[in-house]
């Protein structure tokens, strides 16, 4: 309770910093959505429409009357989703103010007196406005001309564009939280992991329970998307369109900080984006949309665990928001609990001490916020921020038969992150809009660890990495010219961010503390980037095999300061030959920036026997090893992106959608150090002679220990005064862009939805997603295989849902699967099988009208039913886990119910 509190004071004190005020101004409001609207009744779809989009909606009844509205299935903007629920019903929508009028159209005129009416209904939540008929019967001009000034459906701009309302040409996942609900996600990083495009190694909190396994490890218990697996700083993550602060090391974002409540979807790019995005986006983007704003209050409490025991957790949030006239916002609490599952609750790790955390135990608080305000005529600020605080449990026995505190690692990582991003929004004349936006934002990650050694407290380390984000970005929008298709829209901006890295860490051995590493870092960077969108073709001109042709073009150029700068153009078409398929494809360059710790990099200096190495190094003599950050500035690493994606949307068969994407990641320039594990084998190796000193000069010896802070590390277990003149080798083993990897596969996705009945709805849904991936370590050494093999992602990911919708009842059934993999590690090669799981998820909704049980409802979940364990693998070291935690779950069977109440 007392860190709740504390919480949201420090919540409340970033906002009062900020100097924002919301202003109550009339003007209108607007938002996108994603839509899941069945074929209905009209009048229960435009009240489905203005829940999930926040617009208000005036309508009389008498308009609607007998009339059904087509399915509304994906994301659209408000002006799309209303065209397509009103077609074909002789009406027609108006925006005046902050309200959208439905009304007769011009060409269908309003019943005789005589004919039935009623009062008229507004669809906002659950507010009434009897005024609505009245201003519906004056038609949209006369509302038109009661405006001085109409207000346009503001377009949004989907991620992977700066240009509002253009179609993508890079293929867009998008994850609802109506998705997240019906699979059972307990938070986002459930939600990501079940993307078949994502890799759930790098940052997991399921990777061998926080310890190290396969090169990857769970320093924090955090969560990060790792698209096509190659590497959580490889793709880009953004909240409402902005960075955020990176998650301790690796530059990768921590999803799971933001409660599902507050999210309104995430839009993910499964393609290089550099060009509009800049730095990290070379697998892809990951866009967390906040909702825009909320009116009432809503109660959520969630509690389940897995069956075999361990992970019970408990989850509780509240919900509450407003909207007025001219804005409107929404502030989301969450509190959750979830215990850890130990070595001791699952039968295929009896083997190991019971201690051992193979799935860490967390509490976590957070806090977000989401608001837009009109100010005065066409000029908006909207503000997002969140506050988060988790705190972990991590238990490593290196021992089978001793626990933790005899023998092995305790350790409670915490991270402490927010984020204030305040932006103004101005309508500019001729259909322009211009923003301003500032964030700052932090994330600090302090590892409390404890080393014990026969029952004793032999190391305590306190390491902490603190990253901050200083951002300001000037962006703008609008036509530019009149193209064959229609208008051409062009987007321009630029900008400047500093990340920042403090790294300290204190150690304590006995009754000596020292401070081995204490180091701060920070990256000025200076962009501007422009993109083109030109519709050739338009579906108004009725052209024969020519339905639609789009080209688009971006190019962004990015400094940073004292070291490099860096290019990076992209290109794409999208062709429609007939309104049943869609063609589109594109080609650009992407980079990443060296992370603040590769940078940064404590040097080391080892001097080690050269009965160490096999072969030994000529000569006989010790060989001086040095490690570390690269002892010149890191260059940007580079990759070429290309996808081409077929879609089928017949018109024949209303609701059904299939698409194939080939994608293709050419990664080049990667920073690692040039040998695989160590350099003991590289004497005698031609590809390594470059990273090698033989013979080396005294003076050679002393310049290269001298560049090294905390001196030379002699290990060589003589007590012989050391001579440089006597060293047979210098081995260069510090950071360098010498990597590369190549990704290529196939994703395939497909939808349809149908009637099944009076007022029911059924609808499929299927993803997959096939991946070929290699690294070859510097040029000149082999080139290893990664994509089914053990620790890398699997050939084939897939998942496939069927959901039954009807009235106050939702069923959905999903089926995930995880491809096998080879375990090359040991001779002979070994197969490891699939990970096939089943999951059902029922959502029921309160009919009741009044009372306590009006707006309640209750979800029930039963995820992995057949409780399917993964496959055991071969170990040499007996305290690891048997399994491959990178790729597979050992939560196991979990059984949970989630109760909301929605008041006010």
């Amino acid at each position: 309770m007392k860190r709740t509190i504390s919480l949201i004071i420090r919540f409340a004190a970033i906002l009062a910093c900020s100097g924002i005020l919301f202003v109550d101004v009339a003007t209108a409001q607007s938002a996108t959505h994603a839509y899941r609207i069945a074929p209905e009744p009209l009048d229960q779809a435009l009240r489905d429409f203005s829940l999930a989009s926040g617009v208000d909606l005036l309508f009389s009844p008498d308009l609607v009357a007998g009339k059904t509205s087509p399915a509304l299935q994906g994301t659209f903007t408000i002006d799309e989703g209303l065209k397509t629920l009103l077609r074909g019903s002789g009406l027609e929508f108006t925006v005046t103010g902050s309200r959208v009028v439905i009304s007769r159209t011009k060409d269908n005129p309003a019943r005789q007196p005589g004919s039935p009416t009623s009062d008229a209904g507004t669809s906002s939540g659950n507010q009434t406005q009897n005024a609505a008929a009245e201003e519906s019967q004056q038609g949209p001009q006369k509302l038109k001309e009661q405006s001085e000034k109409s207000v346009q459906l503001e377009e949004i701009s989907v991620t992977g564009s700066r240009i509002r309302g253009a179609p993508p040409a890079s293929p867009v996942t998008t994850l609802t939280q109506e998705d997240m609900a019906r699979g059972g996600y307990a938070d986002l990083g459930d939600a990501i992991r079940s993307l078949p495009q994502n890799f759930s190694g790098g940052d997991n909190p399921g990777v061998s329970g926080g310890g190290d396994q396969g090169g990857f490890n769970n320093l924090d218990n955090s969560s990060a998307l790792d698209l096509r697996g190659l590497g959580p700083d490889a793709t880009l993550t953004l909240i409402n369109g902005h960075r955020v602060a990176y998650d301790a090391i690796d530059s990768g974002v921590d999803i799971s900080a933001i409660p599902i409540a507050a999210v309104d979807r995430i839009e993910v790019v499964t393609d290089g984006a550099s060009a509009v995005y800049g730095s990290d986006a070379v697998a892809g983007v990951a866009n967390v949309i906040l909702r825009r704003d909320f009116q009432g209050i809503e109660a959520t409490a969630k509690y389940g665990g897995s069956t075999d025991g361990g992970n019970q957790q408990q989850q509780y949030g509240v919900t509450t928001g407003d909207r007025w006239a001219s804005g409107g916002m929404i502030v989301a609490l969450n509190y959750s609990r979830y215990t850890a599952i130990n070595a001791s609750d699952r039968s295929y790790t009896q083997m190991l001490n019971g201690t051992d955390s193979l799935v860490p135990g967390q509490e976590q608080h957070s806090v977000v916020l989401a608001g837009h305000q009109n100010l005065t005529d066409g000029l908006e600020l909207d503000l997002d921020a969140f506050i988060n605080d988790r705190t972990s449990v991590q238990q490593s026995a290196f021992s089978t038969t001793a626990n933790v505190f005899f023998y092995g690692l305790y350790s409670q990582p915490r991270v402490e992150s927010y984020e204030v991003t305040p932006s103004l929004r101005y309508q500019l004349p001729g259909g322009w809009e211009a923003s301003l936006s500032g964030t700052y934002a932090r994330n600090k990650m302090t590892y409390n660890s404890q080393f014990f050694v026969q029952g004793a407290q032999y190391l305590r380390a306190l390491i902490t990495y603190d990253n901050t984000l200083n951002s300001a970005e000037l962006d703008a929008e609008g036509p530019l010219f009149s193209a064959p298709g229609g208008d051409a829209r062009l987007a321009v901006g630029g900008g400047y961010r500093s990340p920042g890295l403090t790294q300290v860490e204190v150690e304590t051995i006995a009754s000596t503390t020292t401070t081995p590493l204490d180091a701060a870092d920070s990256q000025n960077v200076y962009f501007g980037y422009t993109e083109l969108s030109v519709p050739f073709v338009s579906p108004d001109e009725n052209l024969h095999l020519l339905h639609s042709l789009t080209f688009n073009a971006a190019a962004r150029y990015e400094k940073y300061s004292g070291l490099w700068s860096v290019a990076t153009p992209k290109l794409g078409l999208i062709f429609a030959p007939t309104t049943d398929v869609t063609v589109r494809a594109t080609w650009g360059k992407s980079f990443k920036a060296a992370t603040l710790y590769q940078d940064d990099e404590a040097l080391l200096a080892l001097l080690s026997p050269a009965t160490d190495y096999d072969p030994p190094p000529p000569g006989g003599g010790p060989v001086l090893s040095i490690s570390g950050h690269s002892l010149t500035p890191l260059q940007p690493e580079r990759a070429t992106t290309w996808t081409t994606s077929l879609a089928f949307h017949p018109r024949a068969v209303e609701g059904l959608s299939l698409e194939a994407t080939y994608f293709g990641v050419r990664y080049v320039d990667q920073v690692d150090t040039p040998f695989a594990v160590s350099a003991n084998s590289g004497f005698g190796n031609p590809i390594f002679n470059q990273f090698i000193i033989y013979n080396p000069t005294a003076q050679q010896v002393l310049d290269t220990i001298a560049k090294v802070p905390a001196g030379l590390d002699n290990e060589t277990g003589t007590t012989v005064a050391f001579d440089p003149s006597n060293v047979s080798a210098i081995i260069d083993s510090t950071l360098r862009n010498v990597a590369s990897s190549h990704a290529q596969g196939v994703d395939l996705t497909g939808n349809y939805d149908m009637d099944a009945g009076a007022r029911s709805h059924l609808s499929f849904a299927g993803s997959a997603s096939y991946l070929e991936s290699d690294h070859q370590l510097s040029a000149g050494q082999p080139i290893a295989q990664e994509a089914g093999f053990i620790f890398y992602p699997p050939h084939w990911h897939a998942r496939a849902s069927t959901t039954w919708e009807r009235s106050n009842l939702t069923l959905t059934g999903t089926v995930n699967y995880i491809g096998g993999e080879w375990d090359n590690r040991y001779a002979p090669l070994e197969w490891v099988g699939s990970f096939v799981t089943f999951d059902a998820v029922a959502q029921i909704r309160s009919t009741a009208s009044d009372g306590f049980f009006r707006d309640f409802d209750i979800g029930l979940s039963a995820l992995n039913i057949l409780n399917k364990a993964p496959d055991g693998i071969r170990n040499t070291v007996p305290y690891l886990p048997p399994y491959d935690s990178v790729n597979y779950s050992s939560v196991g069977r979990f059984l949970g119910i989630t109760i909301r109440k929605q008041f006010l």
